[in-house]
């Protein structure tokens, strides 16, 4: 299954972009769609829970670290299965890089093969598409005027919102 992925050039250091998008309950201020971002117990690599503002909660693990390039998170409800999400920070210059956020809808595979074809063709990455782009949007805004972001400047997501 194909990655979708969606990059966004942002007027910020690599290292400030790594500090930010590190740092406890940040998805608060920078990300469309969540309410609420909190920290697991978990004391190995990324673990948290975020809900977004229509209420539903996933839980996120990382499976992988880079520091001060990108990690790999497994990402979903407990009774599912979890969307494989990569974040990459590249630098462009002393004081610009790119962000990428890539994810591939595992979600979908307790469809049957023939809908889950059909969906991920039809729906699913569409959507992904469009939620990514305004993750990674909303990370930008954030990132470089320094201030939580307007949420409903953001267009509504059916999965996410209310």
């Amino acid at each position: 299954m194909n990655a979708v992925t969606s990059t966004q050039l942002i007027d910020v250091s690599a290292p400030t972009l790594w500090a930010a998008i590190t740092s406890d309950r940040h998805l608060e201020a920078c990300h469309p769609y969540i309410q609420k971002h909190t920290k697991n117990t978990s004391t190995s690599g990324l673990s948290d829970v975020i809900t977004y503002l229509n209420g539903v909660t996933f839980s996120r693990e990382s499976t992988a670290w880079m520091d001060g390039v990108g990690y790999d998170l497994k990402v979903g409800k407990a009774s599912e299965p979890k969307n494989e999400v990569a974040w990459r920070i590249e630098a462009v210059s002393p004081t610009s890089c790119k962000l990428s956020i890539s994810v591939t809808p595992r979600a979908v595979e307790k469809l049957p093969k023939l809908a889950r074809g059909l969906a991920l063709v039809v729906f699913v990455r569409r959507h992904v598409r469009r939620y990514l782009n305004a993750v990674t949007r909303g990370i930008k805004v954030w990132m470089e005027t320094g201030k939580p972001i307007d949420k409903t400047a953001f267009p509504r997501h059916p999965w996410f919102c209310p």
